[in-house]
């Protein structure tokens, strides 16, 4: 009968936790596209707002109108600048995420050739440990059909 893995259940645990880091990996992207998304949003934003208010300053317009643009323009500014840096913490977040389920996939992977090995090794010794029996019976069956005069002593005598 075959011995069970013995790091079986190591390995449970460890696909457990690649399978948490695995979603923690994904989360983490998504995270990083949103704020990347917000950022695209925000240019936009901040380019319409620009047009518009190129064509009013050709028309002309209030030194006061002209103000509160610069005004806008600054509150985009910071805006955009928070965008960015949120945009590298999360790609930085992701990085982390992604380096350590590599790590946890890896350990995963090494389990897993450890616990093929073993049930080749299990196999190896459960047919072996079959060859054995066959032989075994193989010989009895021998033993019990031969003459009883040839039994006793215990060796199988080929007749002619």
């Amino acid at each position: 009968m075959a011995r069970p893995f013995s790091l079986q259940l190591v390995l449970d645990l460890t696909e457990r936790r690649a399978e948490a880091k695995s979603r923690a990996v994904k989360l983490a992207h998504a995270e990083w596209l949103r704020a990347r998304t917000q950022v695209v949003r925000m240019q936009q934003q901040r380019a319409r707002y620009n047009d518009g208010l190129s064509s009013r300053l050709r028309q002309g317009c209030v030194s006061a109108v002209a103000q509160e643009a610069g005004e806008a323009l600054r509150n985009y500014q910071k805006r955009l600048t928070a965008g960015l840096l949120a945009v590298e913490s999360t790609h930085a977040a992701w990085q982390r995420a992604l380096d350590i389920w590599q790590a946890e996939k890896k350990r995963l992977e090494a389990l897993l050739v450890l616990a093929r090995r073993h049930a080749l090794e299990e196999a190896r010794r459960d047919e072996k440990q079959e060859r054995r029996l066959h032989d075994e019976l193989a010989s009895k069956a021998a033993y019990m059909r031969m003459p009883s005069r040839h039994r006793e002593s215990g060796f199988l005598f080929l007749e002619s």
